[in-house]
C-alpha cells in the first residue's frame, strides 16, 4: 500500500544528517534494494550473515563461536525466519552486501558488509524496516545489539534509538555476552 511506502520524516532527517559520503539518491542509484523471496533467498542471507558476523564481531565475540558459523545451519534457520517476517536485501552490481529482517515490531537483523558501510546503506535498510513495522500498525520499533558492538550502538543512537534494556544473549558457552535494546518511536 501507499502508506507502506510513505517516508518517516524524522528518520529521513536523521539519515540525511548522518550521511558521510553520499546523498540518499546516490544510495538508491548505487545499490538496489529488494524484498527477499522466502523461497529463494535463505541461502543468500545465510552467506551474507556469516560473512558480516565474521567481519563485525572479530574481537567482540569469541573466535571459537565465529569459527563454528555454518552457512548450511544458517540457511535452515533463515528458511524458517523468512516464513515469519519480512527481509530486504541490498545488492551492489548484483552482489548482496546488506540485509535487514523484521518480525512484528522488531528489527531482528540488520547487517552491511564493511566495505559498504558509511555511505547511508544501513540507514536506508533501517528505514525499510521501520516502514514494514509501521505497516503492521506498530507505533514503536525495537532492535537488540551486542553491548560490545559500539559502532552499531552509535549508529542506532544517531538514528534516534533510546537504550531501554540489557540481557544475556543466550550463548550457553558464553553466558556473559550481553546485548542491549534500543527502542524507536515511529511518527505518523
Amino acid at each position: 500500500s501507499q502508506s507502506a511506502l510513505r517516508r518517516r520524516p524524522s528518520l529521513i532527517l536523521a539519515c540525511r544528517k548522518n550521511l558521510h559520503h553520499s546523498s540518499a539518491m546516490e544510495i538508491l542509484t548505487r545499490y538496489q534494494l529488494r524484498m527477499a523471496d522466502p523461497q529463494k533467498d535463505a541461502a543468500v542471507i545465510a552467506r551474507l550473515k556469516v560473512a558480516c558476523w565474521r567481519e563485525a564481531y572479530e574481537g567482540i565475540l569469541p573466535a571459537a563461536l565465529l569459527d563454528e558459523l555454518s552457512v548450511e545451519r544458517a540457511t535452515r534457520s533463515w528458511e524458517q525466519a523468512l516464513g515469519k517476517g519480512v527481509a530486504w536485501i541490498a545488492e551492489y552490481a548484483g552482489t548482496p552486501v546488506g540485509f535487514t529482517h523484521v518480525t512484528g515490531g522488531e528489527v531482528t537483523t540488520l547487517y552491511v558488509r564493511k566495505s559498504d558501510q558509511g555511505c547511508g546503506l544501513g540507514c536506508e535498510l533501517l528505514q525499510r524496516s521501520f516502514e514494514e513495522i509501521a505497516c503492521l500498525a506498530y507505533e514503536e520499533a525495537r532492535v537488540w545489539v551486542l553491548e560490545e558492538n559500539t559502532a552499531a550502538r552509535h549508529f542506532y543512537e544517531r538514528m534516534g534509538g533510546q537504550r531501554v534494556a540489557r540481557r544475556a544473549v543466550g550463548f550457553s558457552r558464553w553466558p556473559d555476552i550481553m546485548e542491549v535494546r534500543y527502542d524507536f518511536h515511529l511518527p505518523d
